[in-house]
């Protein structure tokens, strides 16, 4: 028992000697010499205490500096859990845009969706007590519910003129003219070599020609422009319409098979379409086109030279 107290007492002094004021503040010299010639190159002196001191000092300037970096620069994105500091704004705009984006192409497609119901000969009557309605936003069936109107002869005669005169006008009223445009202006491309078996007549309702040949004919554009659209319907089978400039439009309807899609730029005779009999009450394959002028029927035999059928 006496040794082993002995024992704690020396290695008690020993520690007490050890971590002693006295022993931190000693000094000691460090020295760098070169190792040939032996002449001193480097000598500081230093003792313990400084030294703890200079290890903790540098280690908390780097902390510090190491958060500045993480907390004020754009160098933070490449350490793992960061992100970008604009992700955030970006997705918010492009949130947005993606919005606008949707409800411009849901306009166009109510757009184009009227555009082909006026083709194929939907009636609109059904759809007059909602002639006020905006058509992007209508009004709950509640309250159309107990909306009726009074069609007068009157109104009835103004709609249905108005509505012949912008069928195919799609660039508003500013270009509405009542002048039959001079067929020296355009060279109209016959878009099918063949006979003419149903001619113009606007009074009966017919707003264009039919043609008919043998064969699978290639259906050619009358003018260049742009296909506005290019569907299929009951009445009118595969049919196709095309917007030129100076408000002329054409309309190619009871095709087999149609070439060209919505939104194709189309040279004059640039094949869009094959000779069929789509559509009801289609007994001999034939094309009717039509051509339009401000929204106005034209008859195509004045501007371009088309066969007429021989009478017996």
């Amino acid at each position: 028992m006496a040794e082993e107290k002995k024992e704690r007492i020396i290695t008690r002094a020993r520690l007490r000697k050890w971590f002693s004021l006295k022993k931190l503040n000693r000094k000691y010299d460090f020295q760098m010499s070169h190792d040939e010639t032996g002449r001193t190159m480097l000598k500081f002196r230093l003792n313990l205490l400084n030294l703890v001191l200079v290890i903790l000092g540098v280690a908390l300037l780097l902390i510090v500096i190491t958060s500045i970096i993480i907390a004020f620069t754009p160098l933070r994105e490449y350490i793992p859990g960061y992100t970008d500091t604009n992700l955030n704004r970006e997705v918010y705009e492009l949130n947005l845009r993606a919005d606008s984006l949707s409800r411009e192409m849901h306009k166009k497609d109510v757009y184009f969706d009227n555009l082909k119901k006026i083709v194929e000969g939907y009636d609109f009557a059904a759809d007059s007590n909602l002639a006020l309605t905006h058509i992007y936003e209508p009004l709950p069936s509640g309250v159309t519910d107990t909306i009726t109107l009074k069609k007068s002869v009157q109104d009835s005669i103004l709609r249905a003129e108005y509505e012949a005169q912008n069928q195919y006008n799609l660039f508003g009223g500013d270009l509405m003219s009542t002048t039959k445009p001079s067929p020296v202006v355009k060279n109209f491309f016959v878009p099918l070599i063949g006979t003419a078996i149903n001619s113009f007549n606007a009074a009966a309702g017919h707003f264009g020609v039919d043609i008919a040949s043998n064969g699978d004919q290639i259906i050619n554009a009358t003018l260049d422009g742009t296909v506005v659209f290019a569907t299929w319907s009951i009445n009118n089978g595969y049919c196709i319409g095309i917007q030129h400039e100076d408000g002329y439009f054409s309309v190619y309807k009871h095709n087999a098979t149609l070439l060209k899609k919505e939104g194709d730029y189309v040279k004059a005779g640039e094949a869009i379409a094959i000779l069929g009999q789509s559509g009801s009450d289609v007994t001999v394959e034939h094309l009717h086109f039509e051509i339009w002028h401000n929204g106005i029927a034209i008859n195509p035999a004045e501007y371009m030279t088309i066969n007429q059928a021989q009478d017996n």
